[in-house]
């Protein structure tokens, strides 16, 4: 389908230089040949492009179908089940860009063992705010990380909470019993936002049947992802940098005019009868 959309485009082959239309399976062989950490690399760049001078960051994961079958047919043709897969990202939730991504097969190890490698590499690209994560990331261990060697504040809620404060081991998860900020915390949201986009626009079943591909095809659909994102928000700055041009009307006697309106520079005068 690529292929033939190239074959449509010549302003764009001539943009990027394409004397010649590739063949169709070069872009699989290219998936299956390159390096995970440059794609890891991809995904973190788009937030260098970004204004932002410190990360708010936010943790989750949700799974995929590794098959395009539903739950009744399976059950019903008695195929064989497989392990769906489990995608942890790591994201700025402020711009809804993701930052760091692990790929497990599910169910598998808990969503804790991911926190530590995730959070670590998305320190490197920028320093970080806050980071929160829900009740499944709850440890002492987390917040020492947080706190004390990323230099950022910690909200993750505790996981028991019949058990009274003075029976909670860890210094940080006691304060998180006695509180946390909830609109902080509430930012956290956004990483559903961010797995419920990826999922109405790309389909939640993967196509590919080796393992090896399929976490490339979760790969690319995260840099996919990051660019829709950012082509977003360049229209949505192009947006608001831009001025209304409000055309001038003449306006009828009839009204007695007494308050006036200030728009960028464009006053214009509001009759009695608009403002009641």
């Amino acid at each position: 389908m690529f292929i033939d959309w190239l074959i449509e485009t010549q302003h764009l082959r001539i943009f990027i230089q394409l004397s010649k239309i590739p063949h169709f399976t070069t872009l699989q062989k290219l998936a299956g040949r390159i390096a995970g950490t440059v794609l890891e690399r991809i995904i973190s760049s788009f937030l260098l492009l970004t204004p932002v001078k410190h990360i708010f960051f936010g943790i989750d994961s949700s799974g995929f179908k590794p098959t395009n079958a539903s739950h009744y047919y399976s059950e019903g043709a008695k195929l064989r089940k497989k392990k769906w897969i489990k995608l942890s990202i790591g994201c700025d939730v402020l711009q809804q860009l993701i930052c760091n991504i692990k790929v497990r097969r599910a169910p598998a190890r808990h969503d804790n063992v991911d926190f530590q490698p995730i959070i670590t590499k998305t320190s490197d690209i920028k320093p970080l705010s806050v980071a929160v994560a829900d009740k499944g990331y709850d440890s002492e261990e987390n917040h020492v990380l947080v706190r004390e060697h990323l230099k950022a504040y910690s909200i993750i809620p505790p996981r028991y909470q019949n058990v009274p404060i003075w029976k909670t081991y860890g210094r940080y998860r006691k304060q998180m019993k006695r509180g946390y900020q909830k609109i902080l915390y509430n930012q956290r949201n956004k990483d559903e936002t961010i797995f419920s986009v990826m999922k109405r626009l790309f389909g939640e079943h993967i196509g590919s049947r080796l393992i090896r591909t399929q976490n490339r095809e979760i790969t690319f659909r995260c840099i996919a992802y990051n660019m829709h994102r950012m082509t977003n928000i360049l229209l949505l700055l192009i947006m608001i940098s831009t001025k209304p041009k409000l055309a001038s009307a003449p306006v009828s006697n009839r009204f007695c005019f007494s308050s006036k309106v200030q728009v960028e520079g464009y006053s214009k005068e509001i009759p009695n009868s608009e403002l009641e």
